[in-house]
This record gives structure tokens, C-alpha cells and sequence, in this order.
């Protein structure tokens, strides 16, 4: 997860092997017993042998014998040089951040406090807590909610210099005849130069016959001697970079002989710096942009598990966790603050929220359909929350009104057009009321409406809630919604290669819609057969005037290379410039016929209006399945779940229990996976059907220009009927619908304007997409496209809708948002000049999940049990705090946590044979002057 940067010192160190190696007091007491017989030994009989001498002789030949001896004992201890490193790994922090839609609520009790995660933002990004923090410790910032896996944000390495512990050793490399680079080497050399002469003046004094006087110049030029080597070779021993000919001074004149050369790069040891290959650590340059409250649910005990298994304990000096405080999957906190004690680590919980639970009531949500008819009764829906001391009883009133206002004022209540005498945002008026009784224990109720309208056109309702006089924020006992009331019927033409059960029971149900007026295609049908249909066709619409007359097209496994290629691009400029809805319902029969062909050209163009690439080897296009033995269930994606045509109940929750339910199907047609851009919504489930650790698709559906096209891998929907009639009616009403929904709200014959997802949570994006033609009617062609975005709190932003690259369709323009709040969005775009102005439109309702908000409150109990159990501190922030001073108090609790690991090197293989060289010298030289003394006095 976190990759730890240490940073690195060296050090050179000196032992003594062999003395690291005994173990034992008596070991040593005997080794020291026995050096000091040896010593004494040696003094004992030399003062026997050459007490006869003059002074200076006897000194000087004790002198070269102990010096022998002592450099024996020198070599006997070994003494080794290696290169020690010492590895600190900077002190860590880690900031976890919920970004679960709950922080997306007020951060305070007033309507106009900042959201719990903009007061997260700001702790982060304006108290400068990071910048604080990185002085002292390597900080990483996580984002967490409804996955078990952290976010990382951003990590910013510590801004402390690494304490360097060692001694560093600078060689400087000597040029020829600069003469010695060390003071020390210059000092031996001199003393080799003074113990030269002194000899050569011994022999000279010697040969005149003034042997007497000679004794105190012998021993001068022993004690010189062993100074110089001393100390020139403890240089030469030291210094392994260099050679001799460098360290003396006379490169030039010995040449290069042993060690380095004098190219040799001078050794400095210091910190390891950056070798400019290691990856850039993750920068945030907008936190308002990274930090969006958007998951489903709170993981807290995952995501202080997590931050465990990312980094080391050892240097972890603590973890701050930016929340509400109110966990609702996953482990449970308590579980992951014990193994954090364990640890060592302490946790620093920032309590955000209000901790009060003040008399308030909101409307959470409401459910309203986009699109009804005339004398179509439908159902509102409201969700309700109450909080306080007390269960609380309100009037809820159903209001609906013609959606007349343009500008800002009315898009969004304000608390000034909100008062007790009942001033409603917009023109309408209350259609209906009822008294709810509303817990306040954070219980989500719901209230629920009819309305059958009866006038055409855009409307606007909404549920409003008369509040108590005390209730704290006025704003939130309000919500609206847009709907639309649809004059015409639905025109559908339905094209079936044979009279299939999913035909015939779709065929049926349309017949049946009186909000639908149905034409159908039988290829297989004789002349003169009945058909339960409006209209019934001998051939496919072959001009513009007969297909474009239609809002959706429906093909049951048809043959479709009855229909000739002028017929296809007929249909691909219905579907892409008439915002068309298609539905594909493959079989068995005829679509391993047409699909495997290469020659045909119109293959490319039928398999382009499918969202999905289709296979074509293998048994039924290379994986399909026909009269499989067992139903498996379908399994459904995220995106099923804000599909609201897959709601075959009143509610997502029943919906999908009800498709759960659902004993499943048993064919599909060979695919190789979804195109791009295209929404995949449920797999056929069959663990053997795999193929490349992929499941194969099974419903799916595209953009295609201005229509929307919908795939199904089989025609076997009808087996819902053994559910329930309702949900096969529900699946495919809806389903025809919404494919049909860019049709029937164009706003005019220039362009059309969608969005992917007319209903969604908070935190969802949203993707909007236009096809749009100049006053000519040829396909727009500018740079870009500006819409205008109207937000629940009554702000207007900017929407820039650029062209779509790889579109083969000009004209065609797309951009996103991201929802953050809950309410209704609206999407505006406006096309023409100032006397043809048009205003195309789309809607989003937004709302938040219930677990979300079953719990409001910030939990002080929870976050308070987490720090004490941790031995941190937890910081409440009200809406008076100093995010300042927060972010120095948390700075000034977390105490830096660095470790240091020492790495003892190996040792140097050129010290060990240049101080063997050294020694060798200093006892042949010593005992060469011992020799030759001795000889000169004739002793034995």
C-alpha cells in the first residue's frame, strides 16, 4: 500500500576480531597472565644478557623485542575494519478520511454550516495539519468508505534531515609530487628519514672506533623507526583508496603499484540521496475535488485495519481518523482498536458533526416518475426523518404545479419562501394531506401520495412537511420533483422472426397499454394471419416518413438479412439523429445465421448497433448456449442497481430481492465482452459458462448518436411470469419507456438531450450527452457546447459538453458531473439565436442511501472509546472551532517515531592484507635492528 523511504549513513568502524570471540572472564585472565609472563620474561633475561652493555645498547635491544612482541599481540587480536551503515526509517502518520455519503450532512445544527467533509477539507488542506505534520513524520492520506480498501490521496515524505551518526572520511586524492596528503604519513616519513640517518651515523661513529658513544644514537634511531612505520603504515593501511607512491607523495616517480590508482573516487560516506528513478509520490492540488463524500456505507473498522497492514507499527506514531463517527459495515471498530493497541499505535479520532440532536425535520427523498399520461394515475413517494427529544406528529402535504420558472429563484426553496403560512417555491398548489407520526431516533419513514394528472406538459410536485415552530433548519422540509405529462402514445414496432413465447407475451402487454399504440412484424407469418396488434406490417419501414414515425423499435431473434441495407441505414438515422430506442432480444434461430457471415456488409452494420461485441466460433458463436439444462440466476452489477427500468417492484431493496428470487434462464448467445462506453447490468451466472475469468453478458445496453439501444443474451423473460404477471409487465413497461425516454422529452427538432441516469445516489457522476444540428439542420460542428447545471441550493454552474472522440456521428457532444448532494439536478442546455432560441432539458433525482441516514448524530461514545482504548486523544470540531489550533494540538500529541537499524558490513579485505603488510614490516624491521646490534657487540 505505502512503500517506507529510509534514509541511510555509514560509518567506519575498528575491532578486534579475535577479542569479540572470547568469551569468558577466565579467558581473558589467562591471555593477560600470559602476556605478562612473556613480557616479564623477556625483561628478566635480557637484563642477564646485556647488563655488561652500555645503558643506551640494553634499552635499545628491550626496545625492539618488546616491540616485536607487541606487534605479535597486535596480530593475535586481529584487528578488522568494516563499514558500518545505519538505516533510519522516518517516523509515519497516516490520515484516514470518510468519505461515505453520511458526510455529506451538515457539519453543525444550522442549515448554513459547511458539510462534514468540506470541514474535513479545510482541517486538511487550510489548517496546514499536512504541512505540520511532514515536518516531523513521512504523512499519507486515505480516503475510506464502502470498500474494504483504502484510497490513497496523497503522500508527502518527512522534512527532517536524517541525523547523520557516522564520522565521515574524505580521501583527497594527492597529484604527483604535491608530496604527502596527511599529516600523520608526513610525520612517519620523517621519522623513517630520521632513523636512516641516525643509523648511517651510528656505523660512521662506529668504524672511527668510537663504539662507546654509539649506544643512545641506536636507540634514537629504533624509537624513530618505530614511529615512522607506525605511522606511515597505519596511513598506508587506512587509506586502501590510495597507493603508497600517493599517500608518500611520489606518484610520479614509484608509479601505481598497489591499491587504487589515482582515479580512484575519494570514499565519503553521507546520506543516501534520491537517484531521480524512484516513482513521484502522489500530489493533491485540489482536496475539494479528491475528498468526495460518495461511498454507500462507512467502513471505519476496515479502514484502521488497513492502515495497519500498509505500514509498519514501529514507526507509525499514530493515525487520525476524520469522521462522523458512525460505522455501518465491515469489521466492527472496536475489533480493529484492539489489534491497534497491540500495536503500539495510538489512534487520534476528529469527531465532525454535530453531537446534538435539536428538534428537526426533512425530507429526505422523494419518488416521482418522469414521464406519465394523461389520467395515468401514479404513485409519490416521501421519506421522512424526524430528530429530537420526543416522537414528533406533522401535517405532510402533496403540492403540484406547471414547472414555469427559468431562473435561480425557482429552482430551489429558499427559507424565505418556506414560512409557517404555507408560501409554496413554485405555482402549485396542495393537492393532498396527511398527519405522520415521525420517531426521532433517526428512523426513516415513508409517506405516500397518488396523483392522477389530467392537464399536458412539465410539472413540478412536491412533499412538504409543516414543521414544528422549533424546528432548527427549514430548508431540508422541502423537496420537488420534475415530471412530465405525455399528450401522444407511444408508437412501438415490434419485429419477431418467429412467434416466440417473449414476443407474444411482449405483444400482448403492449396491446394492452392504452399509453401505447403497437405495430408488429412477424416474418414467419402468413398473409391474412390475426395479429393482437394496431397494425400489422408485411415488411420492414422502407422510407422516413413510415419509421421515423416511431418511438421504439423491439427485434425478437429476427432474421435480419430479410432486411435490405437501404432499410439498415434507415434505421441507423433513426436511432442516432431521432433519438430512437431499440431493444435486442437474441435467439437461437437466426442470429448464428447472420453473424457468422464475412461477406455481407451488412453484418458490420447490425453489429454495430449492438452495445456488446458478439462472438463468432465455436458451438453458437463460440460460448452461446441453446436447450441448457438448468436455469441459473442472472447476476446483476452496480449499475443494475440505479437502473430504475430493472426495478420491477415500487423499491430498488424488493426489486432486486424479487430478481433474487427469480429461478433464472437458460440460454444466452456467444459474447466476447461490452464496447466501449457501454453499461453492462446483469451476467448469465453458470460458473462453467466462464471463459477468460469473465462471466458472459446478458443484459447491456449503449448510447447509439441521440437513441439508446438495450441488449438481452436470450428471449426468456417470460419465465418471470412465474413470479408474478406484475414483474414481466413492470420489466418490460419500464423497459420500453426508458429506451424511449431521448424520443418522447426532445425539447425540439434541433438536437436532444440526455443523461445516462435519471435517478442516482450522491457521489455518482453522471454522464450527459447531446447530438445537436445548426439552424440548417446539418450536424453542429463547434469547439464546444456550454450548458448550465442548476443544483439543489439554487446554484448555477457551467456544464462544457465537448465533442466525443472516436463518435463516427458529427454533432454528437458529451461531458459529466458529480452529484454531491441530495436533491434535484437539471441539466439546460440552449440552442439557436435570440428569435429561435430552444432550451433542451434533463433532470437528475439524487438522494442519499437510507443506512447513511439512519444514524445523523456524530458518535462522540464510539470515537472517544477508540482513542482511549489506543491511548490517543479524540478532538471533537464544533462549527466555533479553530481548525488552527485543532491541527496544532494534534501535531503537539504525536510524537515522532523514527527507527534506526545498524547493518555491520563486512570486513575490508585490503585493510586486513595492507595491515599484515604493515606489520610484517615493523617486526622485520625491528628485529633487523635487534640483529644487527647484537652482532655488533657479540652477543649470541
Amino acid at each position: 500500500m505505502n512503500e517506507t523511504i529510509t534514509s541511510a549513513s555509514s560509518q567506519i568502524v575498528y575491532e578486534f576480531n579475535r577479542g569479540s570471540a572470547l568469551e569468558g572472564w577466565w579467558l581473558w585472565a589467562l591471555l593477560i597472565t600470559a602476556i605478562v609472563v612473556i613480557v616479564y620474561l623477556c625483561l628478566w633475561l635480557y637484563r642477564r644478557d646485556v647488563h655488561e652493555l652500555p645503558q643506551g645498547i640494553r634499552w635499545t635491544l628491550m626496545a625492539m623485542r618488546l616491540t616485536t612482541i607487541a606487534a605479535l599481540i597486535f596480530f593475535f587480536f586481529d584487528l578488522q575494519r568494516r563499514t558500518q551503515r545505519s538505516v533510519t526509517r522516518p517516523s509515519e502518520v497516516v490520515i484516514l478520511v470518510d468519505t461515505s455519503q453520511s458526510m455529506s450532512l451538515p457539519g453543525g445544527q444550522s442549515s448554513t454550516s459547511p458539510s462534514r467533509v468540506e470541514q474535513a477539507t479545510a482541517l486538511i488542506s487550510s489548517s496546514g495539519l499536512v504541512d505540520q505534520l511532514t515536518a516531523e513524520h513521512r504523512t499519507s492520506v486515505y480516503a475510506f468508505d464502502s470498500e474494504p480498501e483504502l484510497r490513497l490521496l496523497e503522500t508527502r515524505s518527512s522534512g527532517v534531515a536524517p541525523e547523520v551518526t557516522a564520522q565521515t572520511e574524505t580521501a583527497t586524492v594527492a597529484r604527483p609530487g604535491s608530496g604527502p596528503s596527511d599529516p600523520i604519513a608526513m610525520f612517519g616519513l620523517v621519522c623513517i628519514g630520521a632513523a636512516v640517518l641516525l643509523s648511517v651515523g651510528t656505523l660512521m661513529i662506529g668504524a672511527a672506533g668510537r663504539g662507546a658513544n654509539i649506544g643512545w644514537l641506536l636507540f634514537a634511531c629504533g624509537v624513530c623507526l618505530v614511529m615512522g612505520i607506525v605511522s606511515l603504515g597505519g596511513v598506508y593501511a587506512s587509506a586502501t583508496e590510495k597507493s603508497l607512491a600517493e599517500i608518500i607523495g611520489a606518484e610520479g616517480i614509484l608509479g601505481d603499484h598497489s591499491g587504487a590508482g589515482s582515479d580512484a573516487v575519494p570514499a565519503v560516506n553521507s546520506v543516501d540521496e534520491p537517484t531521480g528513478d524512484e516513482p513521484a509520490e502522489p500530489r493533491v492540488t485540489d482536496w475539494s475535488e479528491r475528498i468526495v463524500a460518495a461511498g454507500t456505507e462507512s467502513r471505519i473498522g476496515d479502514a484502521i485495519r488497513s492502515s495497519l497492514v500498509g505500514h509498519d507499527p514501529s514507526t507509525l506514531a499514530g493515525i487520525l481518523l476524520l469522521t462522523d463517527g458512525q460505522n455501518n459495515g465491515g469489521v466492527d471498530p472496536s475489533v480493529a482498536a484492539t489489534a491497534v493497541r497491540r500495536s503500539g499505535v495510538a489512534l487520534y479520532p476528529v469527531g465532525l458533526g454535530s453531537s446534538a440532536a435539536p428538534v428537526n425535520v426533512r425530507v429526505v427523498d422523494i419518488d416521482a416518475p418522469r414521464r406519465v399520461y394523461p389520467g395515468d394515475r401514479f404513485a409519490v413517494s416521501a421519506v421522512l426523518q424526524a430528530s429530537g427529544p420526543q416522537p414528533i406528529t406533522v401535517e405532510v402535504q402533496l403540492i403540484d404545479g406547471l414547472d414555469q420558472g427559468d431562473g435561480e429563484s425557482q429552482d430551489r426553496p429558499t427559507e424565505a419562501s418556506i414560512d409557517d403560512d404555507g408560501a409554496i417555491p413554485f405555482a402549485g398548489e396542495v393537492i393532498d394531506s396527511r398527519q405522520v407520526r415521525l420517531d426521532t431516533d433517526g428512523t426513516l419513514s415513508g409517506v405516500r401520495f397518488e396523483l392522477e394528472p389530467q392537464s399536458v406538459g412539465r410539472r413540478r410536485v412536491a412533499v412538504r412537511v409543516v414543521a414544528p415552530s422549533e424546528d432548527r433548519n427549514r430548508r431540508d422540509d422541502f423537496r420537488d420533483a420534475r415530471y412530465e405529462v405525455v399528450a401522444r402514445k407511444l408508437k412501438v414496432l415490434a419485429v419477431a422472426g418467429g412467434p416466440t413465447r417473449e414476443y407474444r407475451f411482449v405483444r400482448n402487454l403492449l396491446y394492452r397499454d392504452s399509453s401505447v399504440e403497437l405495430d408488429v412484424w412477424l416474418q414467419t407469418g402468413q398473409e391474412g394471419m390475426s395479429q393482437d396488434a394496431d397494425g400489422v406490417l408485411r415488411d420492414f419501414p422502407s422510407t422516413p416518413e413510415a419509421l421515423f414515425d416511431y418511438d421504439v423499435v423491439m427485434f425478437f431473434d429476427p432474421d435480419w438479412l430479410s432486411i435490405d441495407a437501404s432499410s439498415l441505414d434507415l434505421l441507423d438515422r433513426w436511432l442516432a439523429q431521432q433519438a430512437g430506442g431499440m431493444i435486442l432480444v437474441a435467439g437461437p434461430v437466426y442470429h448464428p445465421q447472420w453473424s457468422r457471415l464475412r461477406t455481407d456488409p451488412r453484418v458490420t452494420r447490425i453489429s454495430g448497433f449492438f452495445p456488446v461485441n458478439l462472438a463468432t466460433r465455436g458451438p453458437l458463436l463460440g460460448g452461446g448456449r441453446q436447450g441448457g439444462d438448468t436455469a441459473w440466476p442472472l447476476d446483476f452489477t452496480e449499475e443494475a442497481r440505479r437502473a430504475e427500468f430493472l426495478w420491477i417492484t415500487d423499491e430498488p431493496e424488493s426489486s432486486f430481492e424479487s430478481w433474487d428470487a427469480f429461478s433464472g434462464v437458460y440460454d444466452y448467445v456467444g459474447i466476447k465482452d461490452a464496447k466501449l462506453g457501454a453499461k453492462v447490468y446483469a451476467l448469465f451466472s453458470d460458473p462453467t459458462a466462464n471463459v477468460g475469468g469473465e462471466q458472459p453478458i446478458y443484459l447491456a445496453s449503449q448510447f447509439y448518436g441521440a437513441g439508446r439501444v438495450y441488449f438481452q443474451a436470450s428471449g426468456e423473460m417470460w419465465r418471470l411470469r412465474g413470479e408474478s404477471d406484475a414483474y414481466f409487465d413492470s420489466y418490460y413497461t419500464k423497459l420500453v419507456r426508458w429506451v424511449s425516454e431521448g424520443r418522447l422529452l426532445r425539447d425540439s427538432n434541433r438536437g436532444v438531450l440526455l443523461v445516462d441516469n435519471s435517478r442516482a445516489m450522491v457521489g455518482d457522476t453522471i454522464t450527459v450527452r447531446s447530438v445537436l444540428s445548426d439552424d440548417q439542420f446539418e450536424p453542429l460542428d463547434v469547439p464546444d457546447v456550454e450548458a448550465k447545471l442548476l443544483l439543489p441550493n439554487g446554484r448555477i454552474d457551467d456544464l462544457r459538453l465537448l465533442p466525443l472522440q472516436g463518435e463516427p456521428r458529427p454533432g454528437t457532444y458529451g461531458g459529466r458531473f458529480a452529484v454531491r448532494e441530495a436533491g434535484s439536478y437539471e441539466v439546460r442546455l440552449t440552442i439557436g439565436d435570440a428569435l429561435s432560441e430552444q432550451v433542451l432539458r434533463q433532470s437528475v433525482q439524487v438522494r442519499l442511501p437510507a443506512i447513511e441516514l439512519e444514524r445523523p448524530r456524530r458518535n462522540d461514545e464510539a470515537l472517544t472509546q477508540l482513542a482511549s482504548v489506543t491511548s490517543g486523544v479524540y478532538f471533537p470540531i464544533d462549527e466555533s472551532s479553530d481548525l488552527g489550533g485543532v491541527a496544532s494540538e494534534l501535531v503537539s500529541n504525536i510524537r515522532p517515531q523514527p527507527q534506526t537499524t545498524v547493518l555491520p558490513g563486512t570486513p575490508d579485505a585490503d585493510f586486513h592484507q595492507r595491515r599484515n603488510a604493515v606489520l610484517i614490516w615493523l617486526i622485520a624491521s625491528a628485529l633487523t635492528l635487534e640483529w644487527v646490534t647484537r652482532r655488533l657487540h657479540r652477543l649470541a
